[in-house]
């Protein structure tokens, strides 16, 4: 009798160890999943507003997948069972619903809607490869790891699960693009073309270079030369004269002609922008590069509203996706209401009205 109650008191020890050895392996592949998103936040390539995260990924791959969809004739019949337990199709279903349920499921729908709205094409497979590459690389730069084990690591099933998944976040920020776009009005275009834009100017500049890592007295250094070579221009030196006479110290570059919306630092824009053709900086302007000294050499005719009104609309189109970093939500709440969604589900309708009340 004894020995029956040591077996019996042992299977029980073996199966409450399962489950603890269960929970603690889902706690750590959530604290990876977890990781690599807040990896992907901080170098934004191209994927903005991610809904969900790698748990939602993996349940889509799992459950969701072409290949993997269980033949379920109602909710009753087993998806998995082990000695002792059966797992139905509700059980599991009121599982997702707890855990994954809003983000899986609107997965699944942007995925139909989008994928009509922005069918697949060269460039968009472009980008995608340009970006799954981008990823790869890091995580090899920076944690050894090769592209297999990047995919596993992070609950992709294969790298066409991967791709699958850039390319709903890639529709996704195409049509939060063109969202915004239809809601641009025309007096912020012309008010925009009034306000910021002007002709291409054509500049010159001496730069003293020096780290933002640098020490305050060597930042200090790189200043005080900067106002040096001022001097010697405000004491009727050329430009020429004093970038020859401290070649050695400094950087010299012509820039050409550059536009209002240039790549440049906006230190930089506002400088050419305020100095008058065939003058100099009075001061040194500072940039992460270090202390200009900018000579503007003249400046083009401003282009007509017609010829800058697409330039226009993308820099509108850039700021007010840095004012509201919620506009992706809304914008898809809006596509998802256009398309009529409705829920059978109660529970998921009030998780889902919880969910994009945040962001309004």
């Amino acid at each position: 009798m004894a020995k029956e109650k040591d077996k019996k008191k042992n299977i029980e020890e073996v199966e409450k160890k399962k489950k603890i050895d269960k929970k603690v392996k889902q706690k750590n592949y959530n604290e990876r999943a977890l990781k690599f998103f807040e990896f992907v936040d901080k170098y934004r390539l191209a994927i903005y507003g991610v809904i969900g995260g790698v748990l939602v990924t993996m349940f889509v791959v799992i459950l969701i997948w072409p290949d993997r969809i269980a033949k379920l004739k109602d909710g009753t019949e087993p998806v998995a069972e082990i000695k002792g337990l059966t797992v139905t199709a509700d059980d599991l279903y009121e599982n997702m619903k707890e855990i994954y349920s809003i983000s899986a499921l609107l997965d699944k729908i942007d995925n139909k809607i989008l994928t009509k709205k922005y069918p697949e094409n060269d460039e968009m497979n472009d980008e995608i490869k340009e970006q799954a590459e981008n990823y790869y690389n890091m995580y090899k730069s920076y944690r050894g790891i090769e592209k297999e084990e990047f995919l596993a690591e992070n609950g992709f099933g294969s790298e066409a699960a991967f791709l699958e998944y850039l390319r709903l976040q890639y529709r996704r920020n195409k049509y939060t693009e063109d969202y915004i776009k239809k809601n641009i009005s025309d007096s912020e275009i012309k008010d925009y073309y009034e306000d910021k834009v002007y002709g291409d100017i054509n500049t010159k500049h001496i730069l003293v270079k020096v780290d933002n890592s640098a020490s305050d007295d060597e930042k200090k250094e790189a200043e005080n030369l900067a106002k040096e070579i001022i001097s010697k221009l405000d004491d009727g030196k050329t430009f020429d004269e004093v970038k020859e006479e401290y070649k050695d110290k400094i950087t010299y570059e012509e820039l050409g002609y550059k536009s209002y919306n240039a790549s440049l630092e906006q230190a930089y824009l506002d400088e050419m922008q305020k100095l008058k053709d065939n003058s100099y900086s009075k001061t040194p302007v500072k940039t992460s590069y270090g202390y200009h000294i900018v000579y503007r050499i003249d400046q083009k005719e401003k282009a007509s509203l017609k010829e800058v009104k697409d330039e226009i609309i993308s820099s509108l189109v850039d700021e007010k996706k840095s004012s509201d970093t919620n506009i992706q939500y809304k914008a898809l709440d809006k596509m998802r209401k256009d398309a009529k969604l409705k829920f059978s589900d109660t529970v998921l309708e009030n998780k889902y009205n919880t969910y994009i009340s945040k962001f309004k």
